[in-house]
């Protein structure tokens, strides 16, 4: 049976670029010639070593394909990945004289390091900031991701199981262990990464756009994107956004709207499938405010209506803007409805659905607002403790 797919998209003024300040384009321990300054610097972070690695080759040809029909001049693409089969690697996108474009190896890395542990993270991006001068800098996160995900998950570490709860990437090195892969927890890489010096990050990986990660990488950078539910193995399609990401000036809600229509029109019906936002950073204090008001005066609301983004063993994650709109039409002030939907509204610079998700249920397009949630319960479980470490908890709840 055929499906009419309809869409919700919402544009909320123009994105003003902030250019990081300029650093030493020298590296002490690299070969790596002096490079002359550009105006954009895009890091693609990838952790492969896993069942996506045959994407992240996929991906790598797409970003060649379109590089191939690009001015590259004044723009610097570069890719960390770790694969199964080999130590990782920084590399660079280099177009050539006869106008042909490869990737060509910068840096070579152990892997006495997971590359979701936070001192690699923050090795790549210092190694990149010392070797490389830009205007702006970009960060794209690609890997499995899962969130903030309230089930049992544990891994040991020093002999103590702790739970995987709010975790990116999944790194399996064999050698060490061939029957763990390692994640990273969301407040570890904020921590890792510092403090307003992206532009943006994107998060390729599913499940990322939740409040509790936005918040936690506030920070960070000035726009934030990613998929409050899972998205295909496809991914994003390279040859398609780098010219909008990859710019002097990046159009990153041309980007996340290439993005959907990708998936909106795909030549598969079944995989018309896709959800994305993008978040303007400096307004997240604001829906903070009113969140700690509306949370603190209001009962919980019943789970039934709520619109649900997930699907097996992940999550379960709810709207942020329906879930909170819940919460502010319960409490004691009349007029928290009216302020929290203007504050998304500014927030939210791009939000874009298909009309089903991953279990092909209806998504209610005007409850989407592009944000999950988290549905916290004080219940004294080892899941809301961890929750109880995030910065958002202590912002809007405690």
């Amino acid at each position: 049976m055929a499906h009419t797919y309809l869409y919700n998209v919402k544009v909320g003024g123009v994105l003003a670029l902030m250019c990081g300040m300029p650093l030493s384009s020298c590296h002490n321990d690299s070969p790596v010639p002096k490079n002359e300054n550009t105006k954009t610097t895009v890091i693609l972070y990838a952790v492969a070593s896993n069942n996506l690695y045959g994407n992240l080759i996929e991906d790598k040809n797409e970003i060649l394909e379109a590089a191939s029909e690009m001015n590259l001049s004044g723009l610097r693409m570069l890719v960390y990945q770790v694969t199964p089969n080999s130590n990782p690697e920084l590399l660079e996108l280099k177009k050539h004289h006869d106008g042909s474009v490869t990737f060509e190896m910068i840096k070579g890395y152990d892997k006495i390091l997971y590359s979701t542990d936070p001192d690699r993270i923050s090795g790549v991006i210092n190694d990149v900031m010392t070797m490389y001068t830009s205007d702006l800098y970009g960060l794209i996160l690609w890997s499995h991701g899962t969130g903030l995900d309230p089930f049992t998950s544990t891994r040991s570490e020093e002999g103590v199981s702790r739970p995987i709860l709010h975790s990116f990437g999944s790194d399996k090195d064999a050698d060490k262990d061939s029957s763990y892969s390692d994640q990273i927890n969301i407040d570890e890489l904020a921590d890792a990464i510092p403090d307003n010096f992206f532009n943006f990050i994107w998060f390729d990986a599913c499940y990322m756009s939740g409040i509790e990660t936005i918040y936690e990488l506030r920070n960070k950078c000035k726009y934030f994107i990613g998929y409050p539910t899972e998205v295909f193995t496809p991914g994003m399609p390279y040859n398609l956004t780098l010219p909008y990401f990859l710019a002097e000036k990046p159009d990153l809600i041309g980007g996340a709207n290439t993005f959907f229509n990708y998936y909106d029109n795909y030549s598969s019906s079944s995989m018309r499938v896709a959800t994305i936002c993008v978040v303007d950073m400096d307004k997240l204090e604001g829906i903070a405010d009113i969140c700690r008001d509306a949370y603190a005066n209001s009962t919980l609301p019943s789970k039934v209506d709520l619109l649900r983004y997930t699907r097996g063993s992940i999550g379960p994650f709810y709207d942020f803007g329906q879930y909170t709109k819940l919460r502010a039409a319960n409490s004691e002030t009349e007029s928290l409805v009216e302020e929290f939907e203007k504050k998304l509204n500014e927030m939210v610079l791009y939000s874009a659905a298909t009309n089903v998700d991953f279990n092909y249920n209806v998504i209610d397009l005007n409850k989407f607002s592009g944000i999950s949630c988290h549905y916290f319960v004080d219940d004294n479980s080892r899941k809301a403790e961890f929750y109880k470490t995030l910065d958002w908890y202590k912002r809007v709840y405690k």
